[in-house]
């Protein structure tokens, strides 16, 4: 029986990397994430493993559910794989399950876990050998994946977790402890209680563990078992004495049971020596040797002391310590490595581990000339009494910031004239604030960033591509009201498309994409960003790949589709006549109409990512949701391979459509509208609701509810987009008063949340 995986939780660091081990493995597997738009998008996407909602709709059948310790009991999908009867996995159980039968080295600890593991990999690869891992985060350099499997080799690296407990589900070959500080009170009930578990890793361990040495704890822990344990540092079995180095890389003595001699490495601080001797030990007791350059392939792990902007006087880092000693240990190796003032950003991760350790956090930040205290980062905690960031700050002089939104000025006025270092620290959502305050440096700093975006790709297009500045959006829009878009642009082929996204991104633009401009309302003000379009002139392509099957570019109309369709005598297309979109569009938001949606048809999408790569999936790789599609959110649509129900005489096919489109004149509306503006409540339909409570034919301004279907808001002449936004409200008052439901808007705001605007 082939093996099966649904990983929920698959864009975060953890199960990510698992998803991809078990694909290389030969599993079939799928994943999903409540919050997509993380960077292990792209990993999956290369792994192709898509990110499914539903899997069994998909026409998969998983085996095994893994999770996330963040999915807790609750969640949707869980009851989901409960209807299916399918067993559910924390993510370190799957993964112990996975490499029960190979020689597991497992790395573990209370911090540097990822660093080591990832150096482990490094010094391995450029040994030469053969193995697996699975990593807890991204390499800098994208050539190494967060995982690999090995079929031909019984070696396995990973790191395992502490935090959940699924550490007790592991017996490995060889235990790297890099580290053991009290934590995750909310798991365990003291300090005994994780040591334990600790002890009884070691004790299961088959072969040989390796501890730093000098440290107290885990010497106490694996005192008295019957397998080797090896000391790294000064003064252990695995001997390293700094010699030289500066702020990018060390060279160290090795002696004891390394092959005496000097290496060069690419870290520098203390800890990080530390984490990169106790990745040469382990691939000396693995490979028996250790080359020149064990480490020549190393370029760090994202989000670990990742510099994020440089210029003469300023350096900008960000890391992701969230425990006392990680953040001591941090500070010194800024301190150690850098010159001048010390800036740090600091945003607390769980309450329970705030409250535990507030008097440490304020203590470990008195290193820095400065300390910002954010919020704390809940991870999905329920905030508890001492658990605040107030705690940490409480009798020092470090600074709370509640308006994150302050902290690019805030950062600015410290490091004003004078040589500084500013470190974004925690395991939260920090990494955002540290990339908008690189953004806003970069733009202040270089002429390359220039406000205006012809000037930054200028000589980059192609001479067909369209770019125009303040174009009037209501004459692209099917409701026809709203300002105009500060650029709008037609790129001729993909790589203008990436010359487009690249730029705006570099400028901080804000994108959109536009088909016919159907379900969408755009303001009086516009859109202060670029609205990109694919005309039917470069993406209007229609043929015919094999009997039955027909590719579409994402500019073609539907209507236009359904004509072609129907001249080629093939059926299935005709639902699709009276739906105002293009094909990008329609899939996007799996457009539907008289009881079927595109989806129904689709054999395959080709799509442009976020990380501006061109990819192509079947059918079974996308969730089809009412008026939605997860997978496609934030990427642009190419072109679909779509496939007919049947083959039919042209004139039965022109018959239905005529069928159906006398149907859609009857019972919708004539005049300008964004299409059905509400979405269906669960047992409802929104129309009627509206109607049942006397609002057909209200009217605001020059906006009405039609009177033909009262799901429609449709423009008289005179309109103004804030007509249409109180005839909303009117009508979503109305239901819920009378109706007890709440309805919710199906239709897209240009720019803005619905809740700014209801």
């Amino acid at each position: 029986m082939s093996r099966s995986a649904w990983l929920l939780g698959a864009c975060g660091m953890g199960v990510g990397p698992l998803a991809i081990y078990l694909k290389g493995e030969g599993w079939e597997v799928s994943g999903w994430d409540d919050a997509p738009g993380s960077p292990m998008e792209l990993p999956l996407a290369n792994a192709e493993i898509p990110l499914l909602r539903d899997p069994w709709t998909a026409g998969r059948q998983p085996t095994i559910v893994g999770r996330s310790s963040a999915v807790k009991p609750g969640h949707p999908a869980l009851h989901l794989a409960q209807q299916h009867q399918v067993e559910v996995l924390q993510r370190g159980q799957l993964l112990a399950r996975s490499v029960a039968q190979r020689r597991f080295v497992a790395v573990c600890g209370s911090h540097g876990k990822t660093t080591t593991c990832g150096m482990i990999v490094a010094a391995l690869t450029q040994a030469k050998a053969d193995f697996g891992y699975v990593l807890g985060g991204l390499f800098r350099d994208p050539q190494f994946p967060p995982a690999r499997a090995s079929s031909t080799s019984p070696w396995v690296v990973a790191e395992v977790d502490e935090s959940d407990g699924t550490i007790g589900a592991f017996s490995p070959d060889i235990t790297v402890a890099v580290n053991l500080d009290w934590d995750h009170p909310d798991y365990y009930r003291d300090e005994a209680d994780l040591e334990r578990v600790f002890r009884a890793l070691f004790e299961r361990t088959r072969t040989a563990i390796f501890i730093p040495a000098g440290n107290e704890r885990l010497e106490r822990l694996t005192a008295g078992l019957a397998i080797p344990v090896w000391r790294v540092g000064l003064q252990g079995d695995y001997q390293i004495q700094p010699v030289a180095g500066d702020h990018a890389s060390s060279v160290l003595a090795l002696s004891g049971k390394f092959p005496a001699g000097q290496v060069e490495l690419p870290v520098a601080g203390t800890f990080n020596r530390a984490n990169a001797a106790m990745a040469l030990a382990v691939t000396h007791q693995i490979t028996g040797q250790l080359v020149p350059e064990p480490l020549a392939k190393w370029r760090g792990i994202r989000r670990r002391q990742d510099v994020l902007f440089e210029r003469q006087g300023l350096r900008v880092l960000a890391d992701y310590a969230h425990h006392p000693t990680e953040i001591v240990a941090l500070l010194r190796w800024i301190r150690e490595t850098h010159h001048g003032r010390l800036i740090v950003v600091f945003q607390p991760h769980r309450h329970t581990r705030t409250k535990q350790y507030a008097v440490e956090f304020r203590e470990a930040l008195s290193a820095a000339n400065h300390a910002i205290v954010l919020p704390v980062y809940s991870a999905g905690e329920a905030a508890i009494e001492g658990g605040h960031s107030e705690a940490v700050v409480a009798g020092s002089r470090h600074q709370l910031l509640g308006d994150r939104s302050q902290l690019p000025r805030l950062l600015q006025e410290l490091a004003d004239g004078e040589e500084s270092v500013i470190a974004f620290v925690g395991a939260g959502d920090i990494e955002r604030d540290a990339e908008n305050f690189a953004k806003v440096l970069r733009h202040s700093t270089d002429l390359v960033w220039s406000k205006d975006l012809p000037d930054l790709i200028s000589q980059q297009l192609s001479p067909e591509t369209v770019l125009r500045a303040n174009e009037p959006l209501a004459r692209h829009t099917t409701l026809g009201l709203g300002g105009a878009a500060r650029w709008w642009a037609e790129p001729a082929h993909v790589e203008d498309l990436k010359v487009l996204l690249k730029a705006a991104g570099e400028l901080d633009l804000r994108t959109f994409i536009l088909g016919r401009g159907s379900n969408l309302w755009v303001s009086s003000e516009g859109y202060e960003g670029l609205v990109i379009h694919l005309a039917a002139s470069h993406w209007g392509q229609i043929e015919l790949v094999e009997p039955g099957k027909v590719r579409v570019g994402a500019g073609v109309r539907l209507k236009e589709l359904c004509g072609w369709a129907a001249k080629a005598g093939l059926a299935g297309f005709e639902f699709l006549e009276g739906i105002p979109g293009t094909i990008g569009g329609s899939l996007r938001m799996n457009a539907g109409a008289m009881g079927g949606w595109i989806f129904d048809l689709v054999e395959s999408i080709e799509w442009l990512s976020p990380q501006g790569k061109v990819r192509v999936a079947r059918r079974d790789c996308f969730d089809a949701l009412y008026r939605d599609c997860p997978q496609l959110r934030g990427t642009v649509v190419l072109s679909a391979v779509l496939k007919a129900k049947a083959q039919a005489k042209p004139e039965v096919i022109r018959e239905q459509m005529e069928t159906w489109a006398q149907r859609r004149r009857q019972t919708q509306p004539r005049e300008a509208s964004a299409g059905c503006v509400f979405r269906n409540p669960p047992g409802a339909a929104a129309g009627q609701l509206i109607e049942a409570v006397g609002l057909k034919g209200h009217t605001v301004g020059g906006v009405m509810v039609s009177p033909v279907h009262a799901n429609f808001l449709v423009q008289q002449g005179e309109a103004r987009p804030e007509d249409f936004i109180q005839a909303m409200k009117d009508v979503r008052q109305a239901v819920r008063q009378q109706q007890g439901i709440e309805l919710e808007p199906e239709i897209i705001a240009l720019g803005h949340e619905w809740k700014e605007l209801l």
